[in-house]
């Protein structure tokens, strides 16, 4: 057996992080972990141990540089939207749950080979930090659900959704790809039903509710259908939020930016 090649292991500089649909293009460090607790359990009997696992959840430590221009992660959990050019105030009593996902290029840039998926990660705010000759940097450290890492790239995408009788009804943008080890396929990794309103361009009230995937509520089609039993507390969602895996031949970022937009973007 032949040792590796330089050239099979994998820079981290590789990774495109991405939240709520924007990409952060200032992040320097990123690291995660999953926290899990061992059982080793003795019967009467038997010399060896029963072990297992109980995995709980994992961690994501997120270090960005402050821009000079705005830094989308910080609307992101504030539920802002990027593109507002009004004044904002980040007020960090009030912090939002996010999902963080990162895309792994691969040697020539143009395809994603892995992906990696934190669900719901809500980080300790981060103040910036760094000398005077320093660039200011901000480093963003919390819990999500477990961590979920998949062969073919993630892709967050909000669409409107027209209601009717079979329910709430929209499209995607790119062909999404069934869920490994789902039976019957699914085709979605997450589905968000939100409600908004907006002043302007600025988001005035916020709802979103985190509904459980189904076979029938993303198919391979792009066809996304919502219907009233699959929501617990919203009653009239005017966009979804879809998390999909996506074919590596159809690009990268930013060959696929503008086809699709993040959660908080005006549609």
């Amino acid at each position: 057996m032949s040792a590796p090649l330089s050239s099979d292991l994998q820079r981290r500089k590789k990774e495109v992080v991405f939240s709520a649909g924007y990409e952060i293009d200032c992040a320097s460090e990123i690291s995660g972990s999953t926290d899990a607790t061992q059982e080793v359990i003795h019967v009467y009997g038997d010399d060896d141990a029963i072990q297992d696992i109980n995995v709980n959840s994992s961690a994501l430590t997120l270090t960005v540089y402050d821009k000079t221009s705005n830094n989308d992660l910080l609307d992101a959990l504030q539920r802002m939207d990027p593109d507002n050019a009004g004044n904002k105030e980040y007020n960090w009593n009030n912090i939002y749950p996010t999902s963080v996902w990162v895309n792994r290029k691969n040697r020539d840039n143009d395809q994603y080979l892995k992906s990696f998926f934190y669900k719901n990660w809500l980080p300790i705010p981060a103040s910036p930090g760094g000398d005077a000759s320093a660039k200011g940097t901000r480093t963003f450290a919390g819990n999500s659900e477990v961590m979920m890492e998949y062969n073919q790239p993630i892709l967050g995408e909000k669409i409107a959704l027209t209601s009717g009788a079979g329910g709430y009804a929209g499209t995607l943008t790119y062909t999404p790809l069934a869920v490994p080890n789902t039976s019957p396929s699914e085709y979605a990794i997450r589905v968000l039903a939100i409600e908004e309103t907006r002043t302007g361009d600025a988001i005035t009230s916020y709802e979103e509710e985190d509904l459980e995937v189904i076979s029938t509520m993303v198919t391979s089609a792009k066809a996304v259908t919502i219907v009233a039993g699959d929501m617990k507390i919203l009653d009239g969602p005017q966009y979804a939020y879809v998390n999909y895996l996506y074919a590596r031949g159809d690009g990268v970022y930013p060959t696929i930016k503008g086809t699709y937009p993040g959660k908080f973007k005006k549609i």
